[in-house]
């Protein structure tokens, strides 16, 4: 059994998660949402069919992150916690089989969901009469959370689907051909073609964001004290500024918003004069896409994880790129809403990061220059102004080329400052670590 770990409350996350309910809520009360979060819950376990075999399925793939959380977290016994994981995976197995689910050895998903409902009930029985009640009460409870973040997540981007704001796509389109010389997303399409193996496997690294997530939980529990700031403190902070910098720069992704020119008839699109765009309606097309999250989410899971050795972070360095690769091949976003994310994350991280007083100049110079850079990209969209900047392709290339390095300088800079301070003090132990607390 390890020694005792101080873990993180979850009283910061559970807050953020009721303030986020309270303004989907809102919203839907005022009429301006289609569906509200115990919708999307209901659609998430498919409650309408329960009891069924798809309600069964639905009710296990929540608890995912308990069978990586058994895994990682040495709490228990090897031998154990692998014999669970194991009678979790026969089990899945098991019930494909007696279902007949043909090929059913090729459905890793289901494994991964047995595995994550025998280690539910095992933290479960541990939260009540084991030996490591508290960090079972909080992987469970950890679980809950991440599993409402995400009905949160999916609940606002079927708002902003909904609200179908006019798009600012045509001027990210002819910032990325002015930056780059070219239209990296239609090379990235091209590169890729529909169904190929590259394809595939990009947009299962595009899918499994939610796991790689729940590793970085995982982790955490495994040693609070190696990563700069929670997990779930950066999740929701990213979460709530993407809502607000959406709605400021909404931009949909080449494959909603550009239709049949994309990506083969782009150039009389390019030419055409500037303007902002729409959607086909009833398209499910959120405005998501500036700046990246999905990027930005992958390097908060290589920021968190850097301090766990150079497996943690060459597998989450090059899981970010495959993020970043698969973001451009499906179409979902501009090379410029991934440029503009490294800056942003800046920005966020300056806010989370533990440890560095507010009043630190790296702390600062990160949080400014994030929204500084931001607000410059805010006029580069605007329609007109695209336009205008594009006949300086070279000054394009050199700004976005500033804002990769800002942005990697910043983030270097903000966890070389906590780790200074965490060898000034002769401990690494986060400055809001607290005993691990459910409620």
């Amino acid at each position: 059994m390890s020694a005792a770990v101080a873990l993180r409350s979850l009283r910061e996350p559970l807050a953020a998660l009721a303030i986020a309910l309270g303004l989907l809520y809102l919203l839907w009360f005022a009429g301006r949402a289609p569906a509200a979060p115990h919708h999307l819950l209901g659609e998430l376990l498919d409650l309408r069919s329960f009891p069924s075999v798809d309600w069964l399925e639905s009710f296990a793939g929540l608890w995912q992150g308990a069978a990586i959380a058994l895994a990682a977290v040495p709490r228990w016994p090897l031998r154990r916690r692998l014999v669970l994981l194991a009678a979790g995976v026969a089990l899945a197995a098991i019930y494909q089989i007696a279902i007949g689910r043909p090929q059913w050895w090729l459905y890793a998903y289901a494994f991964l969901a047995g595995a994550g409902l025998v280690a539910a009930g095992f933290f479960a029985r541990e939260a009540l009469r084991g030996g490591e009640r508290r960090h079972a009460a909080y992987i469970l409870a950890g679980v809950v959370v991440f599993a409402a973040f995400g009905i949160v997540t999916k609940t606002y981007l079927i708002h902003s689907s909904v609200q179908a704001a006019p798009a600012l796509d045509w001027s990210a389109l002819k910032l990325d051909a002015a930056a780059f010389g070219f239209s990296p997303s239609a090379w990235a399409v091209h590169a890729t073609p529909q169904g190929s193996v590259p394809r595939v496997a990009l947009a299962i690294a595009y899918e499994l964001l939610p796991l790689a997530m729940l590793v970085v939980f995982a982790l955490e529990v495994r040693d609070p004290r190696r990563l700069p700031f929670g997990l779930f403190r950066g999740l929701f902070a990213c979460g709530f500024a993407a809502a607000l910098l959406y709605a400021i720069t909404p931009v949909t992704g080449p494959a909603y918003a550009l239709g049949a020119a994309f990506p083969n008839g782009l150039a009389p699109l390019l030419e055409r004069a500037p303007a902002l765009l729409a959607t086909p309606a009833g398209m499910f097309a959120p405005r998501n896409a500036f700046p990246s999250f999905h990027l930005a989410w992958a390097l908060v899971a290589l920021l968190l994880a850097w301090r766990f050795g150079w497996p943690a972070r060459a597998g989450f360095g090059l899981y970010a790129l495959l993020i970043a690769a698969a973001t451009m091949a499906l179409g979902e976003h501009y090379l410029i809403d991934l440029v503009a994310a490294l800056p942003v994350l800046a920005a966020i991280a300056a806010l989370c990061i533990e440890r560095v007083s507010l009043r630190s100049p790296v702390r600062r110079q990160a949080l400014a220059g994030g929204i500084i850079v931001y607000l410059v990209w805010v006029a580069l969209l605007q329609p007109s102004w695209a336009q205008a900047v594009s006949a300086w392709p070279v000054i394009l290339s050199a700004w976005c080329a500033l804002n990769v390095a800002a942005g990697v300088y910043w983030l270097r800079a903000l966890l070389g400052e906590w780790e200074r301070i965490g060898a000034g003090a002769g401990e690494e132990r986060p400055q809001t670590a607290v005993k691990a607390s459910v409620a």
